[in-house]
């Protein structure tokens, strides 16, 4: 909790940061269960709740800035996996987001830890 985890891979698909732009990330602040980032293009925020290995993101939202496909095609899909995610795992520097099936919706890299 409370790390900087980069987004790397959308339904096994790398996750590419493109110049000019917030690279794709997450924050899950412990104070509030609290979630902050960036989808890529867009500023996000919401909240979780953990049980053990399961999550739940809720009241999810986003800045609604306008962005290139590739941006925008990221962002849907980001917003997709947390809305779909049940489970999550934390493997050494690396958090992986799973849903129903147990197959991962999104993993991720620790950056640096608050």
């Amino acid at each position: 909790m409370n790390t900087y985890w980069k987004l790397v891979r959308l339904d096994g698909v790398p996750v590419i940061a493109q110049e000019n732009f917030r690279e794709a990330h997450m924050v899950l602040h412990q104070d509030a269960s609290r979630l902050a980032g960036a989808t890529g293009c867009n500023t996000l925020m919401g909240s979780y709740q953990v049980e053990n290995e399961h999550i739940a993101f809720n009241q999810v939202a986003t800045t609604k800035r306008a962005c290139p496909a590739p941006q925008m095609e990221t962002e849907c899909n980001f917003l997709a996996a947390l809305k779909q995610a049940t489970a999550w795992r934390v493997e050494g520097a690396r958090l992986v987001l799973s849903g129903d099936n147990n197959e991962p919706l999104a993993s991720f890299e620790a950056v640096h830890l608050y």
